[in-house]
């Protein structure tokens, strides 16, 4: 997959000259949903003999257009770029999103974006798709300004399962349950978050449970407090762990944290990038009544974790699952 990135007037430089098979949006999480509408994105790419291409925007619109907002992103860009090359897509582009942009009517966005960037033989976008200045485009404007470029404008049903639709709000709404299994599923691959290893209070390690510390990013998703089932990986290894998201009320501290414990694990690793995979919510947050009860409970948590991870995801795997 090649990947652009820049202003209108870097990528005008950068991107191949079309046509391509196109579709446009955030695609958050690359979830089932995304994942249906770029299947047939690839299919009208090979019917046409043209590259498939994702148009979306960065930082997200929302971050421009309500800055005092607090939405989250599912997965980070990196993360994103990986999972839509796996998949197959061809090219990703990725437009600054600015006042300037955010300003732009639907009809300049046609005649200053699409057409000199991308020449599109196909645009495949939700039926309920806007775009421009005030959301004020839709697919009518697509089709009447793109007309004498002869390209398709093809609408798809939303991907519906049991009558409910698969979005990024609904996998949001689960995370923020603790519903994590239901994220997954309806992702298709693990939540995970990533951060380099931060440097801890050392807490865990004086209790016997050394972990690996993970300062979360800005506007990332993020679990409720609790106790997680999870991989980690780290230094191209993964290992079954067992993750804390919270506070430290026994300690009285309110800074969040994402602690993960790798049993057996050992190693000098601050400083280096890991990943951390959640399948399930073993416990909510609670404070204890001294360090020993806490002790306990944590034993109690690994082996749960464990446990999970052992009876439900499948243990051996190098992938995460």
């Amino acid at each position: 997959m090649k990947t652009y990135r820049g202003d209108l007037a870097s990528l005008g430089r950068i991107i191949p000259p079309g046509p391509y098979a196109m579709t446009i949006g955030n695609f958050d999480g690359v979830h089932a949903g995304h994942q249906y509408l770029l299947s047939r994105l690839f299919e009208s790419a090979r019917t046409l003999s043209c590259p498939s291409l994702l148009l979306t925007f960065s930082p997200h619109p929302l971050f421009v257009l309500s800055p005092e907002s607090s939405f989250r992103m599912i997965m980070s860009r990196e993360r994103q770029e990986e999972v839509l090359g796996q998949l197959g897509l061809d090219c990703l582009v990725s437009l600054t999103f600015d006042t300037t942009l955010a300003s732009m009517s639907a009809e300049d966005f046609v005649l200053k974006v699409l057409k000199p960037l991308f020449r599109p033989a196909l645009i495949l976008v939700g039926e309920g798709f806007r775009f421009g200045a005030g959301r004020h485009g839709t697919l009518e404007t697509l089709s009447r300004e793109l007309a004498s470029e002869g390209t398709r404008v093809v609408p798809l049903s939303p991907f519906m399962e049991e009558g409910h639709r698969i979005s990024s709000s609904r996998i949001r709404k689960a995370v923020d349950h603790g519903e994590i299994e239901e994220a997954n599923r309806l992702l298709t691959r693990p939540l995970d978050i990533s951060g380099p290893v931060a440097q801890g209070d050392q807490r865990g390690r004086l209790l016997g449970f050394p972990t690996l510390n993970l300062i979360p990013p800005d506007h990332r998703l993020v679990p409720p407090p609790g106790v997680y089932a999870t991989r980690t990986q780290i230094a191209g290894d993964l290992y079954n762990s067992a993750t804390y998201i919270g506070t430290k009320p026994t300690f009285g501290t309110h800074r969040p944290v994402i602690e993960s414990h790798i049993p057996g694990f050992s190693g000098d690793v601050y400083g280096e990038v890991h990943d951390v995979f959640f399948y399930h919510r073993v416990r909510g947050e609670r404070s204890f009544p001294n360090v020993e009860a806490l002790k306990t409970q944590i034993s109690s948590d690994i082996a749960s974790s464990l446990r999970y991870l052992h009876d439900v995801v499948f243990e051996g795997s190098t992938r995460p699952l």
